[in-house]
């Protein structure tokens, strides 16, 4: 007897053990093995945005870096930071001996700064009741 089952199988069941098998290997190659994320506490800390992000990559034990282009805030600062990484990434750092080291940088830009000045009332305004 095979340790499966028996053998051959028939196609259905063929199918369905492929289908649970790239099912499983989707998820863990998809899901996120660690993240680490970085926002100020308060309401400086509020965003204003959603998350925008791209993948960057540290190459040869990290003497090759690549920093994110950050171009969606304009002069506003940065609410949140998330750093995540996944199986697939983590596999790959691995297999190259960290070589190759793909993480996924995603942030959030703050609320705009409401202006300041002084605040005038006009002067025609009627009697007030």
């Amino acid at each position: 007897m095979h340790p499966w089952g028996e053998w051959p199988m028939n196609r259905s069941a063929l199918h369905v053990r492929i289908g649970a098998t790239v099912l499983l290997l989707y998820l863990a190659l998809m899901s996120s093995c660690y993240h680490y994320r970085a926002q100020p506490m308060g309401v400086g800390g509020a965003a204003g945005t959603e998350y925008a992000g791209e993948v960057v990559w540290s190459l040869a034990w990290g003497l090759v870096q690549e920093n994110p282009r950050i171009d969606n805030c304009m002069d506003q600062g940065l609410a949140e930071v998330r750093v995540t990484t996944n199986f697939g990434f983590a596999l790959l750092t691995v297999v190259t001996l960290g070589l190759a080291a793909p993480a996924k940088v995603e942030w959030r830009c703050a609320k705009p700064k409401p202006p300041t000045g002084v605040i005038r009332v006009p002067s025609d305004s009627g009697p007030r009741r």
